[in-house]
């Protein structure tokens, strides 16, 4: 191991051995240091800590004597396994999280299908930019790299109708993050609104940071400009291409009586969370809000679900009236993305990788959500499907909702209930859940049907 740091008082009444000692074995009870794992030397954490040698020793002796340490000649001293005191029922640092419930098929909504990922060619541009780019090493701009957001708003322009220069485009290391400085950047007295049902991460974001929030409740369109009027809110959260859950995608009338709602106001801003928009299995393509008017709009979007959730990359698109703050405001800070990534993705979207990946993976969930339906609707249980047009989850609604979700546990199945995404106490039920397929495969998929057969005969 490396050395370690602690304070040493000369002053005490104990020796500085036997101060050495205490922490060593404090240490290894708090399992902070691990069995088998190398002390520092002698020589090494003597001159790290400014004592002598002798003091060192001396306490490694000790250790030995005592069963903490064991000494290997012409090697060194290592950690020995120590018993842990019995717990005297309170929560401790040292206690073990819950363990996390292990599923044959989770249909949760933020997994990806792990084998479209396009290893070879992210690996031959990282190594391209990496050797060919050494001077990415220092900082870059605070906005991102130009060019990467020069290649965002081509790509933003073509697939889904934005209207922005690069200078009006923030990367950041996802939405959370964008979320919180666009927070900042609007200032204190904003009354903000979002969906309900809707992203709870985002809600809590809304209120960690001290406001106060209008939840809009939604009808068949999405949310509603008359509903949305009857609060005090200046800001709302939307996400109109593919509603959190529902699936709602929003028509263009309810669109323009949402831009007409935020044009009353010089102060009011509508922001579009375009999240999973590259999935759209319609017949007709939905352009994104912000195309339709750019100065009341901040538009938000993310390549997690396009590629991969570890790879943090998400970036913001700013009106115009509100760039002269940011770049006023934020100019001292720094971008959250390393360059690296910036430039290999940047690549990955210059050199059409990335239109011809999106056009593989939509066909590998088409077929995807094609065989959850058949499982759905082939299953003999009263089932009903919505939000399947767009986006990589459905939803399924059932009087047995509760019975199936709770059922499929013993299956070793993981759904999820939509009555979780509410942030308002429901009168009713809604008797539907939600399975998100990008993370499944096929076989999962005819395992879940066989399993929800199974399921549909003991209901009858």
């Amino acid at each position: 191991m490396y050395n370690f740091t602690l304070s040493l008082d000369a002053a005490s009444k104990s020796p500085l051995y036997e101060q050495l000692y205490e922490y060593i074995a404090e240490e290894i009870r708090g399992s902070r240091l691990k069995e088998n794992e190398r002390m520092p030397s002698k020589k090494a954490l003597s001159a790290h800590l400014g004592i002598s040698v002798n003091t060192v020793e001396t306490a490694y002796e000790i250790l030995v004597q005592e069963g903490f340490l064991r000494s290997v000649p012409r090697s060194g001293f290592y950690v020995r396994h120590v018993e842990k005191p019995i717990s005297d029922g309170h929560i401790t640092a040292e206690n073990e999280p819950p363990k996390k419930e292990n599923y044959k098929i989770d249909f949760r909504t933020n997994a990806v299908d792990t084998g479209s990922f396009p290893y070879s060619t992210w690996v031959k541009l990282s190594k391209e930019v990496m050797y060919e780019n050494p001077e990415l090493l220092n900082a870059g701009e605070v906005k991102g790299d130009y060019e990467l957001r020069e290649n965002i708003a081509k790509y933003l322009h073509e697939f889904r109708g934005v209207k922005c220069s690069p200078r009006q485009i923030i990367v950041g290391a996802g939405i959370e993050y964008l979320l919180m400085l666009l927070i900042e950047l609007l200032g204190n007295g904003r009354r903000y609104a979002v969906e309900n049902p809707g992203y709870g991460k985002i809600e809590r974001i809304f209120t960690n940071s001290g406001y106060a929030v209008n939840y809009i409740e939604l009808d068949e369109h999405g949310i509603s400009a008359e509903q949305l009027g009857k609060t005090d809110a200046d800001t709302v959260y939307i996400t109109p291409s593919h509603q959190f859950p529902t699936g709602i995608i929003m028509p263009f009338d309810r669109r323009w009586e949402l831009l007409s709602w935020a044009d009353k106001s010089d102060d009011r801003y509508i922001i579009e969370d375009d999240y999973n928009s590259e999935f759209n299995f319609s017949k007709r393509p939905v352009t994104a809000l912000q195309g339709m008017n750019s100065e009341n709009v901040i538009y938000l979007n993310t390549f997690s679900r396009v590629l991969a959730p570890s790879i943090r990359i998400a970036y913001m698109v700013l009106p115009r009236k509100l760039l002269a703050l940011y770049e006023e405001r934020f100019s001292h800070y720094s971008s959250t993305v390393p360059r690296f990534e910036q430039h290999t993705l940047s690549r990955f979207i210059a050199e059409n990788y990335l239109s011809r990946h999106l056009n593989r993976v939509k066909n590998i969930y088409r077929k995807r959500r094609d065989a959850l339906i058949y499982a759905l609707t082939s299953s003999g249980a009263d089932i009903s499907i919505s939000g399947e047009k767009a986006g990589l989850h459905l939803l399924f609604s059932s009087p047995h909702a509760g019975q199936i979700l709770e059922m499929a546990k013993k299956y070793s199945i993981k759904l999820y209930n939509s009555d979780d995404y509410y942030f308002t106490p429901q009168k009713n039920t809604h008797n539907t859940l939600i399975a998100d397929y990008a993370g499944v495969s096929g076989d999962d998929i005819e395992y879940f049907k066989q399993a929800l057969r199974a399921i549909a005969k003991e209901l009858s």
